[in-house]
């Protein structure tokens, strides 16, 4: 056994390991890539949905001018109403007087120089203001400063407008006795 020669050949794999590697480099940066760009559109997907939020959050608590307008109008005719219904009352020589309120509501109709007029009262404003029936409907004959009631009729009346009884009926069609 003397002397035997070993023989081994010699490979240089280095290249192409490097060739690997920097394969292996370049799909890591390409992932890289793709995971910043998928990271930045998720970002600016969500700033854009942020400011689409916040832009219909300031629409939806923005007042609108016209509902404004008519809640405002709203509250001034129920403080109207309020303070029309309060009860008036006086100090008269030490005594509270207080005074009961009515509101009227009149329809005139003129034909031949006589005024017809129907007068509806109403036992509060806020009624008339709210389309209530009136308390009481009463028409009546007036010609300058002389009237003629229907429902307390008066001869005296009827002679200084200088008419008949029979003609002051026949006036009274005109008279409005319902609001419908």
């Amino acid at each position: 056994m003397g002397s035997q020669k070993i023989i081994y050949t010699e490979n240089n794999y280095e290249p192409l390991n490097n060739a690997i590697e920097e394969s292996i480099r370049t799909q890591r940066a390409k992932s890289s890539w793709q995971y910043a760009k998928v990271v930045s559109l998720i970002l600016i997907s969500v700033g854009l949905l942020f400011v689409l939020l916040a832009w219909a959050y300031n629409i939806f608590k923005k007042p609108n001018p016209e509902l404004v307008k008519k809640i405002e109008s709203i509250d001034k005719k129920f403080n109207q109403s309020q303070s029309l219904d309060k009860q008036q009352e006086k100090l008269v020589k030490g005594e509270v007087v207080k005074y009961n309120s009515e509101t009227l509501r009149f329809l005139n109709h003129e034909i031949n120089g006589m005024l017809i007029v129907t007068r509806f009262n109403y036992k509060t404003t806020k009624d008339l203001l709210e389309g209530n029936q009136a308390e009481k409907i009463t028409c009546y004959l007036r010609s300058g400063d002389v009237s003629y009631e229907y429902e307390s009729p008066s001869d005296e009346s009827l002679k200084l407008l200088g008419i008949s009884y029979e003609q002051a009926i026949a006036y009274r069609q005109y008279c409005k006795y319902n609001i419908n």
